[in-house]
């Protein structure tokens, strides 16, 4: 419970100001092209966590580092509601990214010792709970600009809440991380090279890509719903519900998760999901109306909804290297496609518009996770 919490109040973090983001834009008077450079912040800080934060996590071990982080992303997310120009907005999503990595990495290392103890998958329902604090989060966001609640208001007091949360929770986080899997040993019955000379096999970078397309197609959703609903849709104060639809169907597909894994495998599971994006992408292009596209939004969030749980649980089990190290080198990859697609939607739908760059951004990004699924099967298949 202390772990779920710990997942909620992460999801709380960032999704209350989501929904809030038109606002912010017109608050610094920039476009949307200068919205996606600034929210370049986060996934620039987000690459220089995921470099870091394997040290971190040797020196400090998971419950010390997931508190610390916590702590500070519920201190500064409040921040944004005060920040006057963009450029210094740019520099305290960087440093938010960074905490977002270390408090991310700490949280799931937490997550599977838990598993561990318990012997059964939980993972999914873990982020069923990061979906429920996100979905909440964006509720509240998307209530108090319909209610016109002030910015600096509404963050201060989510800031109060979620820090008391997390001094609340620390005292049962589990105290020691699981030991490293062991190296897989070779034919010939030798150790396999040590980790470091393995951190760059195929089955590391083929899981860096998979999660580079994987976050590309959760940003483009979570972070833009709000502004494709407004300039779009016209959806006025009502665009926030956009981020609602896509999260709130994360949250159903993560709770029943575990369930379907456990009765229809992760493969026929991830392909099934995989399915639902793609559906869920072309009904939110084509949507003629913003009820359409909240039911795209909707689909689009339930099948992404398995993703992230499989490859969080998979890197931080990597044969021969710590959990931070294997968790790094994923969210490495994770924080690189997001800091790629805020670039690439902010261009887009200031040159075209945000239907063309959901089309463009979210179409390159299954199609590779697409193929770089059916390239670890077939090198399965082989094996």
């Amino acid at each position: 419970m202390a772990v779920a919490a710990l997942f909620m109040v992460n999801g709380a973090t960032f999704s209350n100001w989501l929904p809030r983001i038109p606002e912010i834009r017109d608050q610094l008077g920039i476009g949307n092209a200068g919205l996606g450079a600034t929210l370049l912040g986060g996934g620039l800080g987000g690459l220089i966590g995921s470099l870091t934060v394997a040290r971190f996590m040797d020196r400090l071990g998971s419950r010390r580092l997931v508190i610390a982080a916590a702590a500070l992303l519920s201190v500064g997310m409040p921040l944004i509601a005060w920040v006057p120009v963009a450029p210094l907005l740019l520099v305290l999503l960087t440093v938010l990214g960074m905490l977002d990595v270390f408090n991310d990495v700490a949280m799931n290392t937490q997550g599977v010792a838990v598993q561990t103890q318990l012997g059964r998958s939980i993972m999914n329902r873990l982020h069923a709970m990061w979906s429920l604090g996100f979905t909440g989060g964006a509720l509240v966001g998307s209530a108090a600009s319909a209610a016109g609640i002030g910015l600096r208001l509404h963050l201060a007091l989510v800031g109060v809440v979620l820090l008391g949360t997390v001094l609340v929770v620390q005292r049962w986080l589990v105290p020691v991380d699981p030991p490293p899997e062991p190296v897989t040993p070779t034919a010939d019955g030798d150790d396999a090279e040590p980790p470091r000379t393995r951190r760059l096999s195929p089955a590391v970078v083929s899981m860096a890509v998979a999660a580079m397309a994987a976050i590309a197609l959760e940003v483009t959703p979570n972070d833009w719903a709000a502004v494709l609903l407004r300039d779009v849709f016209d959806a006025g104060r009502f665009s926030g519900f956009g981020t609602v639809a896509c999260a709130g169907a994360m949250l159903v597909g993560r709770l029943g998760g575990d369930h379907v894994l456990d009765r229809v495998g992760p493969r026929r599971l991830l392909v099934g999901a995989l399915w639902l994006v793609g559906i869920g992408l072309v009904v939110t292009v084509v949507a003629p109306v913003s009820a359409v596209a909240l039911v795209g939004l909707s689909i689009w969030g339930l099948g992404l909804s398995v993703v992230f749980p499989q490859l969080y649980a998979t890197a931080a089990r990597l044969p021969g290297t710590t959990a931070g190290a294997g968790l790094g080198a994923m969210l490495f990859g994770q924080r690189l496609g997001a800091m790629l697609t805020a670039v690439a939607v902010g261009a887009l739908g200031g040159w075209l518009d945000l239907r063309w760059a959901f089309a463009i951004v979210g179409g390159i990004a299954f199609a590779t996770i697409v193929a770089v699924t059916n390239g670890r099967r077939a090198r399965a298949a082989a094996a």
